[in-house]
C-alpha cells in the first residue's frame, strides 16, 4: 500500500489530468507529497487533504491535522536530509501559509495557473 505522501501525489496528479488545470503536474505532486509528509512526521495525527481550484486563477492544496503547532519553516544545515518539505513548499508554491481550526489546523499552499498553455513533453 503507497505511503501517505504518495497517496497525495496520486491524488494531485489526477485532479491536474482529470480538471485539466495549467499548472505543472510533478510541482504541484511535490507540493502535496511534502505537505503530507510534513503533517504526518510532526503532527503525527489523523489528517486530511484537499485539493481544489481557487477563483479560476490557482490551485490549492490544503492539509489539514489535529496538532494545533504552527508549522516551521527552518533550513537544515550540514548533511540534514530531513526538514526540507517546507523549504521546498516555499519554494515552489505560489503563497503558503496555515490557519488554526478549532481542533488542529490546515496547512495549505497555492501554485498559479500557468500563463502560457502548458505542453507535455
Amino acid at each position: 500500500m503507497p505511503s501517505a505522501p504518495q497517496q497525495a501525489r496520486d491524488m494531485a496528479l489526477s485532479a491536474v489530468l482529470a480538471w485539466s488545470l495549467p499548472v505543472d503536474p510533478d510541482e504541484l505532486a511535490l507540493v502535496t507529497g511534502e505537505l503530507v509528509a510534513n503533517a504526518v512526521t510532526h503532527a503525527g495525527t489523523m489528517l486530511g487533504v484537499r485539493i481544489r481550484t481557487r477563483d479560476g486563477a490557482a490551485v490549492r492544496v490544503e492539509v489539514t491535522d489535529r496538532d494545533d503547532r504552527p508549522p516551521t519553516l527552518f533550513a537544515p544545515g550540514g548533511s540534514d536530509e530531513s526538514h526540507w518539505g517546507l523549504v521546498v513548499v516555499a519554494a515552489i508554491a505560489s503563497r503558503w501559509g496555515y490557519e488554526r481550526l478549532t481542533t488542529g489546523k490546515v496547512v495549505w499552499a497555492e501554485v498559479d495557473f500557468a500563463a502560457e498553455p502548458l505542453t507535455v513533453a
